[in-house]
């Protein structure tokens, strides 16, 4: 009975003991922060030069305005923090404040956002974008909407007012400044984590690919009305299967060769669709970090 009452007390003793240690490893887990900014990069800012071009287009952005947020981070354990933050913003304008997220183990965690059209819920984040403008991208759908001017020596300058609907999810995002996955939490300190959106990927002739792609804008161009601007109701009047230049006639490239857009494995018929394709993964992690797309 008294060994039975000492192994009884001793079994207690070793639990306390043990749950001390416990609370006492999870008191001091190391954490640190992130915060997460939007970026358009010198694409946005700063426009896409005529030497980028295939046909010698250059162009010029005045507004490019974003839809996107839920910046989430997966540790490999499957803990998740979420920013539900969603922003319209305007990259053209400068990098913009996105999210924060604080008190995170420190470590390695995955990196999503979704890019979607306004909600409810959607703030303008960054003083740029009106009232307006998001109901026109909620009515519409768009996630991106672009306005600028395009100019080709020879050719004069057109106008654009470009609206994209895109609904993706981005996940287990490379991060672009050293091809590694996701981003690591420091102990005691902080992350930076920028979404870059990549403007060329809206001139890219083929889909599937960043590799052998050329940016192009004779087709675009060709779409803009009598008053030289190109909205996506023209863009949606050109068929890819038979580009036609301004002048109605075939579309051709300077060496006469007629001008062929590449779908891929993707369904797409008009150059509004494949534009919308296009850029549903022009939002990279830290740069060049591609991210998967789920849509």
């Amino acid at each position: 009975m008294m060994n039975s009452r000492r192994n009884s007390r001793l079994g207690w003793c070793v639990a306390l003991v043990a749950s001390m240690l416990v609370g006492t490893a999870c008191d001091n887990v190391a954490t640190g922060d992130v915060t997460v900014t939007m970026s358009g990069g010198d694409g946005t800012q700063r426009g896409l030069p005529d030497t980028l071009f295939q046909d010698g287009w250059s162009v010029q952005f005045n507004r490019y305005l974003v839809s996107l947020g839920d910046f989430t981070l997966t540790s490999a354990s499957g803990e998740v923090h979420t920013s539900d933050r969603h922003v319209l913003v305007d990259v053209q304008k400068g990098d913009i404040p996105l999210a924060e997220l604080k008190g995170l183990p420190a470590g390695r965690w995955d990196v999503g956002f979704r890019v979607s059209p306004p909600e409810a819920r959607t703030e303008l984040a960054d003083g740029q974008v009106s009232a307006d403008d998001l109901a026109m991208m909620r009515e519409r759908g768009f996630s991106y909407f672009v306005e600028g001017r395009a100019v080709k020596a020879g050719v004069g300058v057109l106008t654009f007012r470009m609206g994209f609907p895109v609904d993706a999810l981005m996940k287990d995002c490379i991060n672009g400044v050293d091809g590694t996955q996701g981003i690591v939490v420091p102990e005691a300190s902080v992350a930076e984590a920028e979404v870059t959106i990549h403007a060329e990927h809206m001139f890219y002739d083929r889909l599937g690919t960043h590799k052998g792609v050329q940016l192009r804008f004779d087709a675009i161009a060709a779409t803009a009305g009598s008053d030289g601007v190109i909205t996506p109701e023209g863009l949606a009047s050109q068929q890819l299967t038979d580009l036609r230049g301004r002048d109605g006639q075939e579309l051709k490239d300077a060496q006469g060769q007629p001008v062929v857009y590449l779908p891929g494995a993707y369904d797409v018929r008009t150059l509004q669709e494949f534009i919308t394709q296009s850029i549903v993964d022009q939002a990279h992690l830290n740069g060049g970090g591609v991210c998967t797309v789920v849509k």
